[in-house]
Formats: structure tokens, C-alpha cells, sequence
């Protein structure tokens, strides 16, 4: 299921008509708050850069010695860490959480396998890429706020400043020396301000959509919660135990009667030998009476590898295998080239063909497409 984004749905959402998309963000408290994070990207920026500039330099000069590698990992770890703390925040001001990979990774325990996965993840190369933009960026935001900010204010307030004052104003070969004269600039002030507002939700629109690009998780999966089962025994009602011998859990509703078709999860990591269909799928025998799906060749996959399977059959990629079962996508890509090789099967395409004629993924009747759904709410 791809995750469509788009910039500007939190700043102009389609509930609002067009007086409230025009008017609305001078008066919201959102505005100003983007304004606030773009003032602050400035020093920010500025930090970032004096940090790389030092942390890099030194390190690699002292590249031959032992502090010269110590540097340069201490400094891969400590931007990965900036760049979570960017994401909350850049998530937390445009009201769409920025999802980045998990930092906690199955067999990935020692120090070394970290800086491993660290040095593979391209989300640790192109978030050095946000860090350092940063600094560029902070310096224009921070200028064109001041700038617009002061002359948009000195238009809307010129009456008060002219009062204020015994100097005359000459704009454009015009001279004005009272506030009276003065009050021609309010409604362009007026005018300007509403403009401003805009260019703040525009350019914090934009600079969303770049810190996504660049910290967000490469995986396309859309962050969901559990459906609930009836007597879970986990949060909300979420069952977090399955019966033995079955193959795949549904995302049950209320009864049989009333369940609709929905996706099929990963399989259970239960011994391969008693592989069976959940009882109750929706369609998996109504059109084909008396079927049994062949299960056999799947008895040959380890629990692991029965799970990158089913996901695979869902048209999950590396990326998002990855995320769901919190491993590293080197580790998936061993998994699904043991997988095809167990299952004597060239390529992807094949595994979702065998999962559909064995009715191991059943497609939801109303889209014509099937989920996959989370192994987990923290997974997402």
C-alpha cells in the first residue's frame, strides 16, 4: 500500500472553502509557530555546520591514528541522533509524523554490527545531507522572515510611526508627513501580511516535504494499528497470541458472518509441518470447493523466512520487510534469495502468483487489493 504525501494538506486542508484558505492563516496559531521554526533554523543551521566542519576535519586528519576513526563514528552516531530529533520536530510542526527506519535491529546487538548497519543505511548518508542544508536554509529563512516580517509591519503600523514622529516620509518621490497621509499604507500592509502568512505556510510546506525526503523511512508501508480481535489479550483488545498450526492470521471483525475479506498477516512462527489455513477465510473455499492449499513446499522455510515470504506475497519491498520485522535490509535480502531458492522460484512475481493460487493472500473484495497488515503498532 504506497503512502501518498502531499505538502500542503496540513497547511490548506480540503475542508476549508477558498475565504478560509485565504484568510484563515493569518489568524492561525500555526502560522506563527512555522514562523518561530524557521527563525530557529538559523542557529540550528549554524551549530549543524560549525559540528560537521569541526567533527570531520579533525577526524579526518587524524584518520591514521586511533582518535581519527573514533571521531568520524562518534560523529556518524551523533547525526543519526540529530536527525531523529529534526524529524519529531519537523513531524511535530507540520502535523505528519516523519517515520524513520527502527534504530533497534534483530541481530544487531554488538557495537560493530551497528556501525555495520549504520554505514548501509542511506538514510544515515542523506540525513548528513539534511544536516548540512540546514545551514543555507536557516540563513534564507531566517532573512526572508526578518525582512517580509519588518516591511509588512512597518506598512500596516505606518500611522503609529509617522504619530510618533516629527520626520517626514519619502517613498517614491512622495512625502509623508502626517499620520493621516500615512494611513494609504495600512491596507497594503494589511495585504502584505495575509501574503506573508502564506509564503510561511508555503515554504514550511516545502521544507516538510524535504525533511521526509531526506529522514524519512524508504518504506512505503502506511503506519496502521491492529484491527482488534474479539477477546484479545493484547492493548485494545489486540490478540497477541495464535493458535498453533495456522498459517497467517486475518484481521478479524465482530463474526464470521459479518467479517469482510481482509489481508492476510505474516505467518506464524509455528513448527512448518503444521501449516493450515485459518478457518473462516472469506473466499478461500466458497468458489473452490473442497480445495486444500498445497503447503508443502513452504514446510521447507524456517519461521523467519515463512515471514518474509507472506510479506513478499503482499508485494512488500526490501524496505518495508525490513521495518516489519525490525531487521536489517541486508538481512532481508539473504532471507528472500533463500526463500526463492528453497521454492525453486526465479523472482517475486512468482512467489505472489503461488500465494494467490494457494490462497495464501486472499484480496479485499471492495478494492481489489490486498494489505499486509503490521505485525505489531510498533512496527509501523
Amino acid at each position: 500500500m504506497t503512502n501518498t504525501y502531499s505538502p500542503f494538506k496540513t497547511s490548506y486542508p480540503s475542508t476549508r472553502g477558498p475565504l478560509g484558505k485565504i484568510f484563515r492563516p493569518v489568524v492561525d496559531f500555526r502560522t506563527y509557530l512555522w514562523t518561530a521554526h524557521m527563525l530557529l533554523m538559523f542557529p540550528l543551521g549554524v551549530a549543524y555546520f560549525v559540528f560537521f566542519a569541526v567533527s570531520l576535519s579533525v577526524g579526518i586528519s587524524l584518520v591514521w591514528t586511533l582518535i581519527g576513526p573514533v571521531i568520524l563514528l562518534a560523529t556518524l552516531f551523533i547525526s543519526r541522533w540529530i536527525g531523529d530529533l529534526e524529524a519529531f520536530t519537523s513531524g511535530y510542526i507540520n502535523e505528519t509524523a516523519i517515520r524513520r527506519p527502527p534504530s533497534r535491529l534483530e541481530g544487531v546487538s554488538n557495537f560493530r554490527s551497528q556501525v555495520k548497519v549504520r554505514l548501509v543505511d542511506p538514510t544515515t548518508w542523506t540525513g548528513i545531507v539534511y544536516l548540512a542544508a540546514q545551514f543555507p536554509i536557516g540563513i534564507a529563512a531566517f532573512v526572508g522572515v526578518v525582512v517580509m516580517y519588518s516591511v509588512v509591519g512597518a506598512a500596516t503600523f505606518a500611522p503609529l510611526i509617522m504619530s510618533l514622529t516629527d520626520e517626514p516620509i519619502v517613498i517614491f518621490s512622495a512625502t509623508f508627513s502626517t499620520a493621516t497621509d500615512a494611513l494609504i499604507f495600512t491596507p497594503i500592509g494589511i495585504l502584505g501580511f495575509i501574503i506573508a502568512s502564506h509564503v510561511v505556510l508555503t515554504f514550511s510546506s516545502l521544507h516538510g516535504w524535504w525533511a521526509r525526503l531526506m529522514l524519512g523511512s524508504r518504506s512505503t508501508r502506511v503506519s496502521r494499528e491492529l484491527a482488534p480481535v474479539p477477546g484479545g489479550d493484547g492493548p485494545g483488545g489486540v490478540s497477541t497470541s495464535v493458535d498453533p498450526g495456522t498459517i497467517a492470521t486475518v484481521q478479524g471483525a465482530e463474526s464470521p458472518t459479518t467479517a469482510a475479506p481482509g489481508p492476510i498477516g505474516p505467518l506464524n512462527p509455528a513448527p512448518a509441518a503444521n501449516l493450515t489455513l485459518v478457518p473462516g477465510v472469506p473466499g478461500s473455499t466458497e468458489d473452490r470447493p473442497g480445495f486444500a492449499p498445497n503447503t508443502a513446499p513452504i514446510q521447507e522455510l524456517t519461521a523467519r523466512e515463512q515471514e518474509v515470504f507472506m510479506l513478499m506475497a503482499h508485494g512488500d519491498t526490501n524496505a518495508d520487510i525490513a521495518e516489519e520485522l525490525f531487521i536489517s535490509e541486508g538481512t532481508v535480502k539473504t532471507h528472500v534469495k533463500r526463500v526463492l531458492s528453497k521454492l525453486e522460484m526465479r523472482d517475486r512475481t512468482q512467489v505472489v502468483v503461488f500465494a494467490y493460487e494457494q490462497r495464501l493472500v486472499v484480496p479485499n473484495s471492495e478494492s481489489g487489493s490486498d494489505t499486509a497488515m503490521p505485525r505489531s503498532a510498533s512496527g509501523a
